[in-house]
């Protein structure tokens, strides 16, 4: 008897919310007199306390077993298809993403296997009192739960946030009770009381945290907090994959650390990007909430990798193999974050569908002497964190921004995706050093209409920081420029390009050195200009293609 009242009492702390109460009503008063069970003392007592505890409102001193066993027709011991519809019937049991979730006190859980045997153990125990299942019998309940095709599939909320006893209603910014109708889209390890509100008063020591982040950056500062509160929503409209980017010792892992310990373990993967090329890497992040790790793996993102990093952006579906099970195709909506010491390389032909997807967050401060307690005292923080991160939400919602910008990040991420970037085919110079020949041209000439330039005046200024050969320089030009060369006197100029006016000094301190450079570097030369060093008289039209 002691061990009977020990399992109700074990059920009644751990899962009295997930027990579904019309259903077990329904059960036990199905059959009242049927007489073919003597009356049991220890039943009666174990029934007693739990309609007590569950405040079933029906007779008590009422051994209910004959009922169990008339409504489930079992006529001796209870086979395992009859254990199975039992517990489906008692327990709030829903599928979602093929795991099974029941209703607790903290809303809809995700629950294990051997949770949700030990579940069914002690509600089994309770309710037939004299019958304890075997391992093998509790093993196989599970298992038909798992398949049965009576399991109702959860519908996620994308206007809720799971908060522990509560949840946080997107739409009305207030805190609201957990509902067993409502399965919300984003679950928070946060426990909300219902009286929070949210505030426009930051945390003290998130706040001076995130300052020294943003490198004493205001707007950089409001960004990462934007996005910070857009990553613990179902946001997915204004969510990027972040990339923080720096030195050591400059706070990035701290936020990694942070932004993970809002979600549940059981929804984090530590996966790095490139570790979404393997085989079965894609089945570990079905039903996870959060991609987040201090490492990336190779800086070369192959076309594979990048391929799937950008269906997870957009939350598309994903095909994923699974050791010893059948392939599915799933949409997996993930919270993308990592750091990165070196400069990621995506493959250039990517770079526009990256843009607004991507964001490199710059972490260029540099703690001198860090404090071992700021994650303790960050968490400590966290419910005065969430309730300032969703009034900057709020925010944002009212001012119906439909693209979170920071000019320096738009620049760091650009510059990463190799955006507006056109390489060339060429083996003896890498997309990295054509890319340095690019900028530098960039820093020196710009499109002008009428203007010219030497070609081999801007060469020369080229190989004196990269060496580069003339055809790939002209290669890239063209590319990069949409301009074209013309031969006049036997000297190619280009046409439509002149030299930038800040950089006229230096070009000009080098062309002193140069003899055969016969133009004044000093000045662009334009359609209506003549060539006084050779005293030509000649109409640029004139010019042959080369």
């Amino acid at each position: 008897m002691n061990h009977i009242l020990e399992m109700l009492i074990k059920l009644l702390k751990v899962g009295m919310e997930a027990i579904d109460r019309k259903g077990l009503i329904a059960i036990l008063t199905s059959s009242i007199g049927n007489d073919e069970m003597d009356d049991s003392e220890q039943a009666v007592m174990v029934y007693n306390e739990l309609i007590d505890k569950l405040q079933l409102n029906i007779p008590k001193d009422v051994d209910y077993r004959p009922n169990i066993y008339s409504y489930f027709g079992i006529q001796k011991k209870p086979n395992d298809t009859i254990l199975v519809e039992m517990m489906i019937c008692i327990f709030h049991i829903k599928r979602f993403d093929s795991e099974l979730f029941v209703f607790k006190d903290k809303g809809w859980q995700k629950v294990s296997e051997d949770e949700l045997q030990g579940l069914i153990s002690k509600m089994i125990q309770v309710l037939l009192v004299d019958y304890k299942p075997s391992l093998s019998t509790l093993k196989n309940v599970v298992d038909g739960i798992q398949k049965s095709t009576d399991i109702e599939k959860l519908v996620e909320h994308r206007q809720y946030i799971g908060c522990g006893r509560n949840m946080f209603n997107l739409k009305t910014f207030k805190v609201v009770d957990n509902d067993l109708e409502i399965f919300p889209k984003t679950r928070l390890d946060l426990e909300l009381d219902i009286n929070d509100t949210i505030t426009d008063k930051i945390p003290p020591n998130f706040k001076q945290y995130m300052l020294e982040l943003a490198n004493y950056d205001h707007d950089l500062q409001y960004f990462l907090f934007q996005h910070m509160a857009v990553l613990l929503t179902a946001d997915t409209k204004l969510r990027r994959g972040l990339f923080l980017y720096g030195t050591a010792k400059n706070g990035k892992s701290v936020y990694i650390k942070l932004v993970k310990s809002f979600f549940y373990s059981n929804d984090i993967v530590s996966k790095t990007l490139n570790e979404l090329g393997g085989r079965f890497d894609k089945e570990s992040l079905i039903g996870k909430r959060i991609m987040a790790s201090d490492e990336v793996g190779k800086a070369n993102i192959d076309e594979a990798t990048v391929n799937d990093f950008k269906k997870l952006l957009s939350v598309e579906p994903i095909h994923a193999d699974r050791k010893g099970r059948t392939q599915v195709e799933v949409t997996l909506d993930l919270k993308l974050i990592f750091n990165t010491n070196a400069v990621l390389n995506f493959p250039s032909s990517h770079a526009k569908a990256l843009e607004r997807r991507i964001a490199v967050i710059p972490c260029e401060y540099y703690v001198e002497k860090a404090d071992p307690d700021l994650i303790e005292k960050l968490q400590d923080e966290k419910k005065e964190i969430f309730l300032y991160l969703m009034y900057v939400y709020k925010q944002i919602v009212k001012n119906d921004i439909e693209y979170l910008q920071n000019d320096r990040v738009t620049e760091i991420s650009h510059d990463w995706l190799n955006f507006g970037y056109e390489f060339v085919s060429s083996r003896s110079v890498s997309n990295a050093n054509q890319k340095a020949c690019i900028n530098l041209l960039r820093k020196l000439i710009e499109i002008k209409s009428g203007s010219r330039i030497k070609v081999s005046e801007l060469n020369k200024v080229i190989n004196e920081e990269i060496k580069v050969s003339s055809q790939v320089i002209k290669q890239l030009i063209q590319a990069n420029f949409d301009t074209q060369t013309k031969l006049y006197n036997g000297y190619d100029y280009w046409i439509d390009l002149g030299w930038k006016e800040a950089n006229k000094k230096e070009i000009h301190d080098i062309s002193e050195k140069d003899n055969i450079i016969s133009l004044d570097k000093n000045e662009n030369i334009t359609d209506d200009e003549a060539l006084d060093e050779e005293n030509l008289d000649f109409d640029w039209e004139d010019f042959d293609d080369e």
